[in-house]
């Protein structure tokens, strides 16, 4: 890594020079399995004490008893030593937020009536509840301190009325649909009695919120409703600390985030995916707005990479922020007077978390890296060399065979040049051709970066690798961090160019000699699954694929989600009524070809799952059937768009390798299992048609 010391707009370092990531392996290093990826304990939520001396961060290890990861918090000192565990629940903790005075760690675990507020001491010892609140704490948003310490301040659903829970202890529970629902409001519980007190209170839902620097002002979001679908009808709001004299700042049509008071409490910074004027389905950007109102502005212009996370420096003249760039994420800072931005941090890595302590000077985050899954670092704010702080995956190259990573770049078919990540199988030898396996990220506003990413053992690319597979991650068209007209390229036509990009990765390999044209396979999960969905009734070249959560047909989908802003603007319209656009939601649904499918394609889908319903997989299952295209319909009970529980991420891995194998490598497969579950003879069967 090393410091960008330009000022211009941006210090755009080309990525062609960035190195290929391969590790020698060494002799006792083994090839990672899908158990033993789950088994890696995962870093995550870094946070700096006032004075800069400690830090907590949370690891969470696989429980497969409680099925699912469980986290706990320690503390460790940035100038390096032994780090020490603060909780140790069944359950788990979360969350954890440094007190002023840098003596206590307040944090989110298991109480009374559910998420409570808990505090230990900064150096150990017995815990205590804080809060009884009686629907429990909101753990989408994190608890903030007052600057005195004397509070916390924190989210919470609105209880449902007595006759609502007497209905329901009787099953007289029929309820309306998107009508069944408790707003969602701010308030504050005292540190020394635990005395709650309420701030909000109104026909509408607080769904995040900031305090500023002095305690004196709260940054909001509020939306109409706490659902998913209301996001996009959300405005900002100012108040005092008391959630009196409320203004609302902006006035639009986007899911504003991350608004935050200057350290002088004259202008409000959040971060929206809109252009200037405000308007939807841009590269997410910063913008400012006059504390006292007034026209929001971006930060800064021009700026091809997407900002995902801003933060105000201590002085209120400079603004930190990371900034998604394609295949990597990087640190920036930007001057707000020149609006001007200066690049921080470069190589091969994503930035999973990032957080700024003004009172230190310095900025705390994790690199997730070739080979490191997300090893915590820091980095004064003046800028210079980044520290590595924890050593959690020194011995994860020594220990396992990780696949060598490096940037591809091809030319579409329109000639726009498109990026992904090239993933080699452990055994590679130039002049030998391998299997390949796409994998397509969601979104689509999303990017595949260096690393590893989230999700356990949901994207197990080192486990394909060990088994022979070359991986390609493309960053196709509707990707961020490659500027607006490229993110753009799903409007009004959605499978416009994403479905050939990705094939021309393909043949771009398939000529550097690299991949085996005739062993091909896709897979995808959501935005990814959706296209995936549409490749296999584009093109008859992949032996096998797997798509999740994916679509069917864009109308009925349009009426079973949870959220249709973005498709409206994808679409250009609703699917019905006066004026409607249904043609172009029907000529991009994969169903409208799907008997063009002759590619062997399982479904997999959460029965839970509100964003993409299980009727999408279960119209492409159906139809394949149909045609005697051989298929599979998974399900997870309980399981909603993200997927929590370990056995259900397992038992898709298993499924995808045993339908890869089978399909592309013609060899058989052996399901692995939990440890402690029973042996294969004992198992259920689980036959591949």
């Amino acid at each position: 890594m090393r410091l960008c010391r330009s000022a211009p707009v941006v210090c755009l370092l080309s990525l062609a020079a960035l190195p290929m990531v391969a590790r020698p392996a060494a002799q006792t290093a083994r090839p990672l399995t899908l158990v033993s990826l789950a088994e890696i304990p995962r870093l995550a939520d870094p946070q700096l004490s006032p004075d800069g001396r400690f830090f907590t961060y949370q690891l969470s290890r696989a429980d497969w008893r409680a099925n699912r990861q469980v986290p706990h918090l320690y503390r460790q000192a940035v100038g390096g030593g032994a780090p020490l565990q603060l909780t140790n629940g069944d359950a788990g903790e979360s969350t954890a937020r440094w007190s002023p005075d840098g003596r206590s760690v307040a944090y989110l675990a298991r109480g009374d009536s559910g998420l409570q507020i808990f505090v230990v001491s900064a150096d150990g010892g017995a815990p205590r509840q804080l809060s009884r609140h009686v629907t429990g704490v909101y753990g989408g948003a994190a608890p903030q301190w007052t600057p005195d310490g004397a509070s916390i301040y924190f989210l919470a659903s609105d209880p449902q009325p007595d006759l609502v829970r007497e209905r329901a202890r009787l099953r007289d529970d029929l309820y309306l649909f998107e009508e069944d629902y408790n707003q969602r409001h701010l308030w504050k519980v005292t540190t020394a009695g635990g005395v709650e007190q309420r701030i909000t209170d109104g026909p509408f839902s607080v769904i995040a919120f900031r305090l500023s620097r002095d305690g004196s002002r709260i940054a909001q979001h509020r939306t109409p409703t706490p659902l998913i679908a209301d996001l996009h009808r959300g405005e900002i709001w100012s108040t005092d600390a008391l959630g009196g004299a409320p203004r609302a700042l902006t006035s639009n049509g986007v899911d504003e985030d991350e608004a935050e008071f200057s350290p002088d409490n004259s202008q409000v910074l959040f971060v929206a995916e809109a252009n200037a004027q405000l308007e939807p389905n841009y590269t997410p950007t910063a913008f400012i707005v006059p504390a006292g109102g007034g026209s929001p502005r971006r930060l800064v212009d021009d700026f091809a990479p997407a900002i995902e996370h801003a933060t105000w420096g201590p002085d209120g003249r400079t603004v930190f922020v990371v900034a998604n760039m394609g295949v990597h994420s990087e640190l920036f800072r930007i001057d707000v007077a020149s609006r001007r931005a200066q690049q921080m941090t470069d190589g091969p890595h994503s930035v999973p978390f990032w957080m700024l302590q003004p009172s230190a000077g310095q900025m705390l985050f994790q690199f997730d890296e070739p080979d490191r899954l997300g090893d915590v670092w820091s980095l004064p704010l003046e800028g210079g060399a980044p520290t590595r702080l924890t050593g959690q995956y020194d011995r994860l190259a020594t220990d396992y065979q990780l696949p060598r990573q490096e940037k591809a770049i091809w030319r579409s078919q329109d000639g726009t040049d498109v990026e992904g990540l090239l993933f080699y199988p452990n055994d590679y030898q130039p002049g030998r051709r391998y299997p390949l396996v796409v994998q397509l990220h969601g979104g689509p506003h999303e990017s595949d970066k260096f690393g590893y990413g989230g999700g356990v053992i949901f994207n197990y690319v080192p486990v394909l690798t060990a088994r022979g597979y070359a991986v390609l991650r493309p960053n196709y068209r509707g990707s961020v961090g490659y500027g607006d007209r490229f993110m753009r390229d799903v409007i009004g036509k959605y499978f416009k160019n994403m479905h050939l990009d990705v094939m021309a990765g393909v043949d771009s390999l398939i000529a550097r000699g690299i991949v085996d044209p005739n062993r091909l396979a896709v897979m995808g999960w959501s935005a990814g699954g959706h296209l995936a969905n549409k490749l296999i009734t584009y093109t008859t070249r992949f032996k096998a694929a797997s798509t999740g959560a994916a679509v069917a047909n864009w109308v009925s989908l349009f009426a079973q989600s949870d959220t249709t802003a973005t498709r409206t603007e994808w679409f250009g319209g609703v699917p019905w009524g006066p004026g409607s656009s249904f043609e172009p939601f029907w000529a991009d649904s994969p169903l409208k070809d799907v008997a063009a499918v002759r590619t062997p394609t399982q479904f997999i889908a959460g029965e839970a799952d509100t964003r993409v319903p299980l009727a999408q997989g279960l119209e492409m299952y159906r139809a394949l059937k149909a045609g005697g295209v051989p298929t599979r319909l998974w399900l997870a009970p309980r399981e909603g768009h993200q997927w929590g529980e370990l056995r259900h991420q397992l038992a898709k891995g298993n499924a995808e390798l045993e339908w890869f194998d089978r399909y592309v490598m013609e060899r058989p497969y052996a399901w692995e299992r939990a440890p402690g579950d029973p042996r294969d003879d004992l198992a259920p069967a689980r036959p591949v048609p």
